[in-house]
């Protein structure tokens, strides 16, 4: 049920409501149709809002649930942060979150598993946002991050600085940052050319080192898995969340316990968001959580 931000009509289930630009919107993924069974399921809900400072909101977010062959409910979430230095960042990350989980659910729907759903709508983002290109000038460009999961695993894929975090609201010091960053101060940490005080200081530091354009450096998304259980959610956000709330600790401490239904889950994705605006909103901020949750 998408509300951008108040309402709008309901989203097929390979698409997701248009809010391109939009100064605040906010989605909460459609339950899956049987009340009745007992076996988990994925709750998801996003919110994107254009901060305090830009003049616009070139972050998108994407969410769709679709079903296998065998019967299982499968998710796929997408965050995109558009580029501000180039023209069209808007369009690309709308367009990247778009392509990608309606590719991803033809994949869920096809038989693929999670490792190749995730593979196939992060290729299909790619190729759709570099057909953006101008004949010449600069191309529209985005970073990504995205989760296919459903209830037992996850497969979380990136290109560029947004991320994806296990949070732990029970426990807060077990949370993680699942991904790495594609930017000049991880990848100069990394090499162990200077600390991370010095590299994040640096005026360098948040300049992205892979992305989605017509003019990237190839670009195949990495990948990891992560095991589901109860006791933790997925976060999905662009860097205007953790730029001002950058430990996993920190940002499980906002939920207000574990989201146990899609209210739940969507006033946390909200919290998230409103915690990075009280903190400053310097930048666009997108959060997507995902969480299990019985439905019987």
């Amino acid at each position: 049920m998408p509300i951008e931000p108040a309402s709008a009509s309901p989203a097929s289930p390979a698409s997701s409501p248009s809010f391109a630009g939009a100064e605040h919107a906010e989605e909460v993924l459609d339950a899956p149709g049987s009340a009745e069974s007992t076996v988990p399921v994925v709750l998801g809900a996003g919110v994107t809002d254009r901060g305090h400072r830009r003049r616009r909101n070139e972050d998108s977010f994407a969410l769709t649930r679709a079903t296998t062959p065998d019967g299982t409910a499968t998710v796929v979430a997408v965050v995109c942060d558009g580029v501000a230095s180039v023209p069209g960042g808007d369009t690309a990350s709308r367009t990247a979150c778009d392509v990608a989980v309606a590719a991803g659910h033809e994949a869920i729907t096809s038989g693929q598993d999670l490792d190749d759903v995730a593979a196939t709508a992060a290729e299909a983002a790619r190729k759709a946002v570099s057909a953006l290109a101008p004949g010449s000038g600069s191309a529209p460009a985005c970073t990504y991050v995205a989760a296919v999961l459903d209830a037992g695993r996850a497969v979380v894929s990136w290109a560029g600085d947004s991320r994806a975090y296990w949070l732990c609201p029970g426990s807060p010091d077990e949370s993680a940052v699942l991904t790495e960053d594609d930017s000049w101060a991880a990848e100069m940490v990394a090499a162990g050319i200077v600390g991370a005080d010095d590299a994040l200081s640096d005026p360098r530091a948040h300049v992205i080192t892979r992305w989605l354009a017509a003019d990237a450096p190839d670009v195949v998304a990495r990948h990891r898995s992560w095991e589901l259980d109860e006791q933790g959610v997925l976060f999905l956000c662009s860097d205007g969340v953790w730029n001002h709330l950058p430990e996993p600790a920190v940002l499980a401490a906002v939920l207000d316990g574990m989201p146990t239904d899609a209210e739940s889950v969507h006033a946390g994705a909200l919290a998230l968001v409103d915690a990075a605006l009280a903190e400053g909103g310097h930048d666009n901020a997108t959060a997507v959580l995902l969480a299990l949750a019985p439905t019987g």
